[in-house]
């Protein structure tokens, strides 16, 4: 994951990113768990906008196989943060 992990940032950031994230890892600031997470709700997002007429039960099933998890825990993944970002009144909450 962490090898992933520095493919997407280093594509938003550059090459010399890899140092940060190497750096980040070894004082314990990023987890394992949580850099997963954020993994697969990337790749959620990916293959909604690559392929719009997959049935979303699909997405989660490649999912939980890319990342050996159950699918269940990949809707969770993405549901709650999802449910987290989304206002009662349907607005996306910004920080």
């Amino acid at each position: 994951m962490k090898n992933k992990l520095t493919e997407v940032i280093q594509g938003l950031c550059g090459a010399d990113s890899k140092e940060t994230i190497n750096t980040l890892y070894d004082e314990g600031l990023l987890s394992s768990n949580s850099v997963r997470n954020y993994l697969i709700r990337l790749d959620f997002n990916n293959a909604l906008k690559k392929n719009n007429s997959e049935l979303i039960k699909n997405i989660f099933i490649d999912l939980s196989v890319e990342y050996n998890i159950s699918i269940r825990q990949a809707q969770r993944i993405v549901y709650d943060y999802m449910k987290n970002k989304v206002s009662s009144n349907g607005n996306t909450i910004t920080n």
